[in-house]
């Protein structure tokens, strides 16, 4: 390896980590208040707050490692540029291709990690939070209960309260899905609810009162349902979260792949290709963002402000609007939903390729791009 391969690598740990550090605080501080909330205000166990936090890591990388490389590359060449060392490059006849290597290791190392990441830390994170909510909820009833909020505080069993205490403890307006193996699910509405304590032989339970239950067997062509003034609902003692066979946020990569081969785009296999493909075009995002931060650092020459983080944050923005487009298209047109997940890393991974093919062993500039382009002189 040449010492300015090494260079560059050594230039890029740094940002590296500082964008990795920013983009977890920046979307986990959204997530901080309702932990210290269950700390403070509902006496939870640091320890059971920490497992949730820990969870919510691998959903949150598998969005940052990208563009946390693509602003490491362009901090690094930028740094290079600002103090006229890629000009020195240029005289010694070291162009863009002589950057490579560098480059494509770091991306071949953080598609490694992202991929790991989609394929078992997803699940297993998302695993892990269910288990670890239920559990608190089954230790502090009522906490982690948040208005507008579907909660699965058992396996197959989700609250929806309108309304919520400052304590936790008491609710309007409820709403409980209990769901049960070849039926359509048992839904509960009540007026109030309460929770209530775990005692011996049974784990914490819900209180509702003035309420209806509701039921249809679709098969049969029969709809049952039933009012109460008062109904405890008690949950399992030491209660937690069984995963989901069907969540597709619980399965690996592989187990998704099955599903959709069995399932075609009909019912649920539309959603498990839409997280197949997601998932996976985010690993190899890793490869398109590096890829593409290449030519855009060296083109950085002057001294002054960078644009990297400008640059950075524009690049989220398109990616997560294709995927927000995607989302969108799950059910509606399945194909559409795929080529929308792909464009983004097909297009900035063509550019790329393009521009360090263009290079040869010169840095070109933006100017001189667009004139190429265009055609013009």
């Amino acid at each position: 390896m040449k010492i300015v391969h090494k260079y560059l690598l050594a230039e890029s740990i740094g940002p590296f980590l500082i964008g990795l550090f920013t983009f977890s605080l920046v979307m986990l501080l959204q997530r901080f208040a309702p932990l210290a909330d269950m700390v403070i205000a509902k006496n939870v166990p640091l320890s059971m707050v920490g497992r949730l936090f820990l969870s919510l890591f691998p959903a949150c990388l598998e969005f940052i490692l990208p563009p946390a490389l693509f602003l490491a590359i362009l901090l690094a060449l930028g740094r290079l540029g600002s103090d006229s060392e890629t000009t020195a490059f240029r005289a010694a006849g070291i162009g863009v291709r002589d950057f490579l290597l560098p480059v494509l290791l770091m991306c071949g190392a953080t598609f490694a990690v992202c991929l790991f990441i989609v394929w078992n830390g997803v699940p297993w994170g998302n695993r892990q939070l269910q288990g670890t909510l239920a559990e608190i909820v089954s230790l502090r009833a009522g906490a982690g209960t948040s208005e507008h909020v579907f909660q699965e505080i058992a396996p197959g069993v989700l609250l929806f309260p309108d309304r919520v205490s400052s304590d936790g403890l008491r609710m309007s307006g409820v709403l409980l899905s209990q769901r049960i193996a070849d039926k359509d699910p048992l839904l509960t509405f009540a007026k109030e609810g309460e929770f209530l304590p775990a005692g011996k032989g049974r784990g914490a339970g819900l209180s509702l009162s003035d309420g209806t239950i509701h039921q249809e067997e679709a098969s049969a062509g029969v709809y049952r349902a039933a009012s109460f003034r008062r109904m405890d609902y008690f949950l399992p003692a030491g209660q937690g979260a069984a995963a989901d066979g069907g969540d597709p946020n619980r399965l690996t990569l592989g187990e998704l792949s099955g599903n959709i081969a069995s399932l075609g785009n009909t019912g649920r296999g539309a959603s498990y290709r839409h997280h197949f493909h997601r998932r996976l075009s985010l690993a190899v995002s890793c490869i398109s963002f590096g890829l593409f931060a290449l030519p855009l650092g060296l083109f950085q020459r002057g001294r002054g402000k960078s644009p990297a983080f400008a640059l950075t944050v524009a690049m989220i923005l398109v990616f997560y609007l294709f995927l927000a487009a995607s989302r969108a298209m799950v059910s509606r047109a399945p194909d559409v939903m795929v080529l929308l997940l792909w464009i983004p890393n097909a297009a900035v991974l063509a550019a790329a390729c393009w521009i360090i093919w263009r290079s040869d062993l010169r840095l070109i500039s933006l100017p001189a791009l667009f004139r190429g382009a265009t055609g013009n002189r």
